[in-house]
């Protein structure tokens, strides 16, 4: 019994220093394990919203799929390049605002005053609700966005984890 306790606190040990735990996803922004935002390799209805949205606004050939591809990034970085932001093909939550909302944060902000803003995490291997923290519901690849984008990409908050009374 002893043997087994010592094996099953070793193993979470390991997992937690492995930083699989959390099912990161290494990105090249600086950080060591990325959780920032939606990226190259991310699935789901963030990004089927994003496909559609950059077809529409004639910087993808199609408006299918739900996987942020090569083509993808490079349509994002087209769309950044065209809106004099930073261009490396990142979906922030900045460039998010420019695509769905067609100004910056502060202009959404003094436009919509009774938006949220406030910081969300979305699931980007399917799911449909976006939560106050990465870990709610078992999510995997969880990713931050502002609650306002979330909801513009048709994301409905969770009913265990999140309140707009805060």
């Amino acid at each position: 019994m002893r043997k087994r306790i010592t094996l099953l606190c070793l193993t979470l040990v390991l997992l937690l220093f492995s930083g699989n735990a959390f099912a990161l996803v290494r990105h090249n922004c600086g950080k060591k394990d990325c959780i920032c935002f939606v990226q190259y390799g991310d699935k789901g209805q963030a990004v089927k919203e994003v496909v559609r949205e950059l077809y529409k606004q004639g910087y993808l050939k199609d408006d299918t799929g739900s996987v942020y591809t090569k083509e993808v990034a490079a349509a994002v970085r087209a769309f950044q390049k065209d809106h004099k932001l930073k261009q490396d093909g990142k979906l922030t939550d900045s460039t998010l605002t420019w695509l769905l909302w067609g100004m910056n944060v502060t202009s959404v902000d003094r436009k919509y005053p009774r938006s949220d803003g406030q910081e969300v995490w979305i699931p980007t291997d399917g799911g449909t609700r976006f939560h106050s923290n990465p870990t709610c519901s078992g999510m995997a690849y969880a990713r931050k966005m502002s609650a306002r984008n979330a909801q513009a990409l048709g994301f409905a908050p969770c009913r265990k984890c999140w309140s707009f009374d805060r």
